[in-house]
């Protein structure tokens, strides 16, 4: 009898491949490893073991899973604590591949079924005893990050935003017996068990039917926003975008900063940075696709990989610069799906999800005082005009205030009219900007109602007929609007991008939780701006 306490764990690394068909050749570097070993296994159609190259000395104990074997050549391990190794195994019609030590790096990753230990993962474990997690962001600040607790918990627990951040990675209590205790997925299903190669075949067998299965109802969001993993999906939406730009229908697409960037130090953008070239005040598409002719080249995906987008600064030289694919914002259809391109990269979006976005903006106002055209340089230019022009409207851009912490300096809001209004101004440049916007305006309003040390240091930048009476006394939010003023010549917020309505919708549920009226206001853009360029003097080096 085995006693428990004393049974040897395996360690287990489980991927599927994408092809159940694909040869060896295709899903693994078998350069880099020995002549294949076979091995017959119960209820398993094929095993095939490849081990690398060249292993150094001491032997890992997880090659004991393979040595107990007659296929196994005595000395196959050489005697390495580095040595790594893949079992090939077709079974159930899909073919698995199990890295063991280094063997990961024998994958070739461009074959292998993205995501497929995460969503097994999240079919097998209970999702109030969870341990730890991975996930990325895709609002205005793109972030990876990892959240873990010494106790179990649910996954909310563990800080994720199921609107604003992707799960990629995820551990937990293991509700499957032969999983074993514990399971972590990300592309590959990771177990620590009490088995033998026999007993593979369940293993596996059980991976597989989670996979196909629908997620459950606590993690039903994951589907919400999920990349685009699949290279041959990236190249069909890639020439999908071809199509788009060859037609020059610029409906769905726009040209922005993929990042916030520091508006105060730079003058305008250029394509390269050349004496000569012009300097444009907005990224605009139109600008990008003239200076692609000028140059005699394509307007296509590979011109925007090789094209840069250049930050000016007051003396015309680089601050920074990205390429124009990762400017480029475009919504595409294809198939009867929605896939969203943003920083270089392409995101599918979930039917239901889209719809439920868009139905939560469908009752937002729009605001009863329309503000003056935009026809400036800079939102700053235009902010001081409109307190000029109607003396209700009180200047406030750029009078930071610091409270120290986590939101050391906040601009409490560009405008103020009639001391109820709070007015945030951006000119539409991408979906970063705009998401920046809501959430600023978002996290101002609600310190001015908690924090008595900002609505102090607020009332000290304001004249004495818009001072509060009681600047220690909490106000009541009912009292006040919240307006986010877009210049722009689209429709909103029905054409605002994707991500940024998310943004839009998540900062109109928390205000409106405070107390506040949120509206929308859109400034009518002069046709000027979008034409006025910048060039370098001649006289200048």
């Amino acid at each position: 009898m085995i006693d428990k306490d004393k049974e040897t764990k395996q360690h287990l690394s489980i991927y599927l491949a994408k092809d159940p068909s694909s040869l060896d050749s295709t899903t693994l570097k078998i350069e880099s490893a020995k002549p294949p070993i076979e091995f017959k296994l119960e209820n398993i159609e094929s095993a095939v073991l490849y081990i690398k190259k060249d292993p150094p000395k001491h032997s890992p104990s997880w090659t004991k899973l393979f040595t107990s074997r007659p296929e196994l050549p005595e000395g196959a391990f050489g005697e390495s604590s580095t040595v790594g190794a893949v079992l090939a195994i077709r079974h159930c019609g899909e073919k698995f591949i199990l890295t063991f030590g280094s063997g990961f790096h024998l994958l070739q990753g461009e074959h292998i079924e993205r995501d497929f230990g995460l969503r097994v993962t999240l079919n097998s474990v209970d999702p109030d005893k969870l341990r730890s997690l991975d996930k990325a962001s895709y609002d205005h600040n793109p972030l990876n990050s990892r959240t873990q607790s010494t106790r179990e918990v649910d996954i909310f627990d563990l800080h994720i935003d199921s609107e604003t951040e992707m799960l990629y990675a995820v551990t937990g209590t293991s509700t499957v017996k032969c999983f074993g205790s514990q399971v972590t997925g990300r592309d590959a299903l990771t177990l620590t068990v009490s088995t033998n190669l026999d007993g593979l075949a369940e293993i596996l067998r059980e991976a597989l039917f989670r996979y196909r299965q629908k997620l459950p109802e606590n993690f039903e969001w994951v589907d919400n926003v999920s990349r685009v993993r699949d290279s041959a999906t990236c190249q069909i939406l890639d020439l999908e975008l071809d199509d788009v730009l060859d037609k020059q229908d610029f409906s769905r697409l726009w040209l922005g900063e993929p990042e916030v960037v520091d508006w105060e130090n730079q003058v305008g953008y250029s394509f390269d940075m050349w004496p000569r070239t012009p300097r444009h005040v907005v990224l605009e598409i139109s600008d990008l696709q003239d200076y692609l002719t000028t140059k005699a080249l394509p307007f296509t995906v590979n011109s925007l990989h090789t094209v840069g987008v250049h930050i000016n600064n007051s003396d015309y030289k680089e601050i920074k610069s990205w390429s124009a694919y990762r400017c480029l914002y475009a919504e595409v259809s294809v198939g009867g799906e929605e896939y969203i391109l943003r920083n270089g990269l392409w995101y599918k979006i979930d039917k239901n999800f889209a719809s439920k976005i868009d139905q939560s903006l469908s009752d937002l106002k729009s605001y009863e005082h329309p503000l003056p055209i935009y026809s400036f340089d800079t939102e700053g230019e235009y902010n001081e005009n409109a307190s000029k022009l109607d003396t209700s409207y009180h200047l406030m851009d750029k009078k930071n205030i610091h409270i120290g912490g986590i939101y050391d300096k906040i601009e409490f809001c560009d405008l103020v009219k009639d001391w109820k209004d709070f007015i945030h101004v951006k000119y539409y440049r991408s979906s970063s900007t705009l998401s920046h916007l809501f959430a600023q305006g978002c996290v101002s309003a609600e310190i001015f109602i908690r924090d008595q040390e900002f609505r102090e240091k607020v009332n000290n930048k304001l004249p004495a007929g818009l001072k509060l009476a009681d600047a220690q006394k909490m106000p009541d939010a009912r009292l006040y609007q919240v307006i986010y003023a877009i210049a722009t010549d689209k429709q909103i917020p029905q054409d605002l991008p994707f991500f940024a309505k998310v943004t839009l919708k998540n900062s109109i549920k928390s205000l409106r939780a405070l107390g506040y009226s949120v509206k929308i206001s859109k400034i009518d853009v002069d046709p000027a701006v979008r034409l006025k360029k910048k060039i370098k003097p001649k006289n200048k080096p």
